[in-house]
Protein backbone atom coordinates (compact mmCIF):
# COMPACT_ATOMS: atom_id res chain seq x y z
CA UNK A 1 0.00 0.00 0.00
CA UNK A 2 1.27 3.43 -0.89
CA UNK A 3 0.77 5.95 1.89
CA UNK A 4 2.77 9.16 1.72
CA UNK A 5 2.48 10.03 5.38
CA UNK A 6 2.17 7.02 7.67
CA UNK A 7 1.64 9.24 10.71
CA UNK A 8 -1.43 10.87 9.17
CA UNK A 9 -2.72 7.42 8.24
CA UNK A 10 -2.39 6.17 11.84
CA UNK A 11 -4.15 9.28 13.14
CA UNK A 12 -6.93 8.77 10.60
CA UNK A 13 -7.35 5.16 11.65
CA UNK A 14 -7.51 6.08 15.34
CA UNK A 15 -10.29 8.52 14.53
CA UNK A 16 -12.39 5.60 13.33
CA UNK A 17 -12.69 4.51 16.97
CA UNK A 18 -11.67 0.98 16.08
CA UNK A 19 -9.46 -0.92 18.52
CA UNK A 20 -8.65 -3.94 16.37
CA UNK A 21 -5.38 -4.17 14.43
CA UNK A 22 -5.13 -3.07 10.82
CA UNK A 23 -5.63 -6.08 8.59
CA UNK A 24 -6.69 -6.65 5.02
CA UNK A 25 -9.79 -8.75 5.58
CA UNK A 26 -10.69 -9.66 2.04
CA UNK A 27 -14.05 -11.26 1.41
CA UNK A 28 -13.25 -14.29 -0.67
CA UNK A 29 -16.44 -14.38 -2.68
CA UNK A 30 -16.21 -15.54 -6.27
CA UNK A 31 -15.47 -12.83 -8.81
CA UNK A 32 -18.28 -12.11 -11.22
CA UNK A 33 -17.35 -13.76 -14.50
CA UNK A 34 -17.26 -12.06 -17.87
CA UNK A 35 -20.03 -14.37 -19.07
CA UNK A 36 -22.29 -13.32 -16.19
CA UNK A 37 -21.39 -9.71 -16.85
CA UNK A 38 -22.36 -9.91 -20.52
CA UNK A 39 -25.59 -11.75 -19.74
CA UNK A 40 -26.67 -9.09 -17.23
CA UNK A 41 -25.93 -6.20 -19.57
CA UNK A 42 -27.23 -7.71 -22.79
CA UNK A 43 -30.72 -6.34 -22.33
CA UNK A 44 -29.61 -2.78 -21.57
CA UNK A 45 -27.17 -1.90 -24.29
CA UNK A 46 -26.12 1.74 -24.16
CA UNK A 47 -27.68 4.09 -26.70
CA UNK A 48 -25.58 5.28 -29.61
CA UNK A 49 -25.24 9.04 -29.53
CA UNK A 50 -24.88 9.82 -33.21
CA UNK A 51 -23.98 13.44 -32.53
CA UNK A 52 -20.32 12.54 -32.10
CA UNK A 53 -17.83 10.29 -33.83
CA UNK A 54 -14.74 8.37 -32.80
CA UNK A 55 -12.39 11.10 -34.05
CA UNK A 56 -13.74 13.71 -31.65
CA UNK A 57 -11.90 14.43 -28.41
CA UNK A 58 -13.08 13.07 -25.10
CA UNK A 59 -13.85 16.62 -23.94
CA UNK A 60 -16.03 17.24 -27.00
CA UNK A 61 -17.92 13.99 -26.46
CA UNK A 62 -18.55 14.95 -22.83
CA UNK A 63 -19.88 18.34 -23.92
CA UNK A 64 -22.30 16.61 -26.30
CA UNK A 65 -23.35 14.13 -23.62
CA UNK A 66 -23.96 16.97 -21.16
CA UNK A 67 -26.15 18.67 -23.75
CA UNK A 68 -28.10 15.42 -24.07
CA UNK A 69 -28.45 15.18 -20.29
CA UNK A 70 -29.93 18.68 -20.16
CA UNK A 71 -32.75 17.42 -22.40
CA UNK A 72 -33.65 14.45 -20.18
CA UNK A 73 -37.29 14.76 -19.15
CA UNK A 74 -36.69 14.43 -15.41
CA UNK A 75 -38.84 16.39 -12.95
CA UNK A 76 -35.87 16.85 -10.60
CA UNK A 77 -34.24 19.42 -12.85
CA UNK A 78 -37.21 21.75 -12.35
CA UNK A 79 -36.49 22.05 -8.63
CA UNK A 80 -32.69 21.68 -8.61
CA UNK A 81 -30.35 24.67 -8.60
CA UNK A 82 -27.72 23.13 -10.85
CA UNK A 83 -27.05 20.17 -13.10
CA UNK A 84 -24.25 18.19 -11.42
CA UNK A 85 -22.36 16.50 -14.23
CA UNK A 86 -18.75 15.70 -13.38
CA UNK A 87 -15.48 16.56 -11.70
CA UNK A 88 -11.89 15.35 -11.77
CA UNK A 89 -9.44 14.33 -14.48
CA UNK A 90 -11.19 13.17 -17.67
CA UNK A 91 -8.06 11.28 -18.73
CA UNK A 92 -7.91 9.26 -15.52
CA UNK A 93 -8.01 5.46 -15.63
CA UNK A 94 -10.15 5.44 -12.46
CA UNK A 95 -13.81 6.50 -12.49
CA UNK A 96 -16.21 6.86 -9.56
CA UNK A 97 -19.98 6.81 -9.96
CA UNK A 98 -22.14 7.92 -7.03
CA UNK A 99 -25.88 8.09 -6.49
CA UNK A 100 -27.16 11.68 -6.63
CA UNK A 101 -26.11 15.21 -5.63
CA UNK A 102 -26.73 16.55 -2.13
CA UNK A 103 -27.37 20.13 -1.03
CA UNK A 104 -23.79 21.37 -1.39
CA UNK A 105 -23.34 19.57 -4.71
CA UNK A 106 -26.54 21.18 -5.98
CA UNK A 107 -25.25 24.58 -4.89
CA UNK A 108 -21.78 24.23 -6.47
CA UNK A 109 -22.71 22.09 -9.48
CA UNK A 110 -20.01 19.49 -8.70
CA UNK A 111 -20.29 15.94 -7.29
CA UNK A 112 -19.00 14.99 -3.83
CA UNK A 113 -18.09 18.44 -2.51
CA UNK A 114 -20.10 18.37 0.75
CA UNK A 115 -19.11 16.72 4.03
CA UNK A 116 -19.52 13.24 2.57
CA UNK A 117 -17.36 14.18 -0.41
CA UNK A 118 -14.64 15.58 1.85
CA UNK A 119 -14.58 12.29 3.75
CA UNK A 120 -14.35 10.33 0.50
CA UNK A 121 -11.46 12.50 -0.70
CA UNK A 122 -9.67 12.02 2.63
CA UNK A 123 -9.99 8.25 2.51
CA UNK A 124 -8.92 7.95 -1.14
CA UNK A 125 -5.96 10.28 -0.63
CA UNK A 126 -4.42 7.66 1.66
CA UNK A 127 -3.90 5.45 -1.39
CA UNK A 128 -2.75 8.42 -3.46
CA UNK A 129 -6.01 9.03 -5.29
CA UNK A 130 -6.90 12.69 -5.84
CA UNK A 131 -9.63 13.90 -8.15
CA UNK A 132 -7.63 16.75 -9.64
CA UNK A 133 -4.90 14.28 -10.59
CA UNK A 134 -6.00 10.69 -11.07
CA UNK A 135 -9.71 10.01 -10.74
CA UNK A 136 -12.92 11.17 -12.37
CA UNK A 137 -16.32 11.30 -10.71
CA UNK A 138 -19.99 11.55 -11.66
CA UNK A 139 -23.37 10.33 -10.36
CA UNK A 140 -26.24 8.19 -11.64
CA UNK A 141 -28.57 11.18 -11.16
CA UNK A 142 -27.57 14.65 -12.27
CA UNK A 143 -30.01 16.57 -10.08
CA UNK A 144 -30.63 16.58 -6.34
CA UNK A 145 -33.73 14.71 -5.12
CA UNK A 146 -35.65 16.91 -2.63
CA UNK A 147 -34.51 16.44 0.93
CA UNK A 148 -31.75 14.10 -0.25
CA UNK A 149 -34.26 11.28 -0.50
CA UNK A 150 -33.35 8.03 -2.25
CA UNK A 151 -33.74 8.26 -6.04
CA UNK A 152 -36.76 6.36 -7.33
CA UNK A 153 -36.75 3.81 -10.14
CA UNK A 154 -38.16 6.25 -12.73
CA UNK A 155 -35.44 8.82 -12.03
CA UNK A 156 -32.74 6.17 -12.22
CA UNK A 157 -34.04 4.74 -15.48
CA UNK A 158 -34.17 8.20 -17.07
CA UNK A 159 -30.51 8.86 -16.29
CA UNK A 160 -28.95 5.40 -16.49
CA UNK A 161 -28.41 5.27 -20.25
CA UNK A 162 -26.47 8.51 -20.09
CA UNK A 163 -24.39 7.12 -17.25
CA UNK A 164 -23.52 4.07 -19.36
CA UNK A 165 -22.52 6.37 -22.21
CA UNK A 166 -20.50 8.43 -19.74
CA UNK A 167 -18.49 5.33 -18.84
CA UNK A 168 -17.97 4.51 -22.52
CA UNK A 169 -16.50 7.96 -23.13
CA UNK A 170 -14.13 7.91 -20.16
CA UNK A 171 -13.11 4.27 -20.74
CA UNK A 172 -11.78 3.68 -17.21
CA UNK A 173 -9.70 0.66 -16.25
CA UNK A 174 -11.26 0.71 -12.78
CA UNK A 175 -14.86 1.63 -11.95
CA UNK A 176 -15.71 2.38 -8.31
CA UNK A 177 -19.43 2.39 -7.53
CA UNK A 178 -20.16 4.56 -4.50
CA UNK A 179 -23.25 3.44 -2.60
CA UNK A 180 -26.06 0.98 -3.08
CA UNK A 181 -27.98 2.82 -5.82
CA UNK A 182 -24.95 3.09 -8.11
CA UNK A 183 -23.87 -0.49 -7.42
CA UNK A 184 -27.30 -2.08 -7.91
CA UNK A 185 -28.07 -0.01 -11.02
CA UNK A 186 -24.82 -0.56 -12.92
CA UNK A 187 -24.29 -4.16 -11.82
CA UNK A 188 -27.95 -4.92 -12.56
CA UNK A 189 -28.30 -6.58 -9.16
CA UNK A 190 -30.98 -6.81 -6.51
CA UNK A 191 -28.36 -7.26 -3.78
CA UNK A 192 -27.59 -4.43 -1.41
CA UNK A 193 -24.24 -2.75 -0.92
CA UNK A 194 -23.27 -5.00 1.99
CA UNK A 195 -23.34 -7.99 -0.37
CA UNK A 196 -21.86 -6.23 -3.40
CA UNK A 197 -18.87 -4.68 -1.58
CA UNK A 198 -15.69 -6.66 -1.07
CA UNK A 199 -16.07 -8.57 -4.33
CA UNK A 200 -14.29 -8.17 -7.66
CA UNK A 201 -16.90 -7.42 -10.31
CA UNK A 202 -16.65 -6.72 -14.01
CA UNK A 203 -18.79 -4.04 -15.57
CA UNK A 204 -19.48 -4.55 -19.29
CA UNK A 205 -20.70 -1.57 -21.26
CA UNK A 206 -21.29 -3.19 -24.65
CA UNK A 207 -21.90 -6.58 -26.28
CA UNK A 208 -18.32 -6.82 -27.54
CA UNK A 209 -16.90 -7.83 -24.19
CA UNK A 210 -15.49 -4.43 -23.21
CA UNK A 211 -15.07 -4.92 -19.49
CA UNK A 212 -13.92 -2.83 -16.55
CA UNK A 213 -12.64 -3.96 -13.16
CA UNK A 214 -15.36 -2.83 -10.77
CA UNK A 215 -15.62 -2.45 -7.00
CA UNK A 216 -18.57 -1.31 -4.90
CA UNK A 217 -18.02 0.68 -1.70
CA UNK A 218 -20.14 2.29 0.98
CA UNK A 219 -21.37 5.80 0.29
CA UNK A 220 -19.50 8.29 2.50
CA UNK A 221 -22.81 9.76 3.71
CA UNK A 222 -23.58 6.32 5.17
CA UNK A 223 -20.20 6.34 6.92
CA UNK A 224 -20.97 9.70 8.51
CA UNK A 225 -24.15 8.20 9.97
CA UNK A 226 -22.45 4.91 10.88
CA UNK A 227 -18.79 5.58 11.79
CA UNK A 228 -18.19 1.98 12.82
CA UNK A 229 -18.50 0.96 9.16
CA UNK A 230 -15.35 2.93 8.30
CA UNK A 231 -13.39 -0.16 9.28
CA UNK A 232 -15.00 -2.19 6.49
CA UNK A 233 -14.63 0.79 4.17
CA UNK A 234 -10.90 0.82 4.84
CA UNK A 235 -10.71 -2.90 4.07
CA UNK A 236 -12.36 -2.17 0.72
CA UNK A 237 -9.96 0.69 0.00
CA UNK A 238 -6.98 -1.58 0.71
CA UNK A 239 -8.35 -4.09 -1.78
CA UNK A 240 -8.79 -1.31 -4.35
CA UNK A 241 -5.20 -0.25 -3.74
CA UNK A 242 -4.03 -3.81 -4.37
CA UNK A 243 -6.17 -4.09 -7.51
CA UNK A 244 -4.68 -0.86 -8.90
CA UNK A 245 -1.13 -2.07 -8.31
CA UNK A 246 -1.75 -5.59 -9.60
CA UNK A 247 -3.32 -4.39 -12.86
CA UNK A 248 -0.91 -1.49 -13.49
CA UNK A 249 -3.71 1.07 -13.38
CA UNK A 250 -2.29 4.57 -13.56
CA UNK A 251 -2.58 6.76 -10.48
Amino acid sequence: MKVKNIKSFIEFYKNLEITTSITNTTRHGADTSLQECLAKNKSKKAPIFKEYNKNQSKQKKLEILKSHVKDINCDLKDIATNLVFNDGNIDSEIMLVGEAPGAEEDRQGKPFVGEAGKLLDKILSLIELKREKNFYVTNILYWRPPGNRTPNSKEISLCLESTVEHIKIIKPKLLILVGGIAAKSLLNSKDGITKLRGINHYYCYDDNGSKVHTRAIFHPAYLLRNPIEKKRMWDDVLEIDNLISKNNIKR
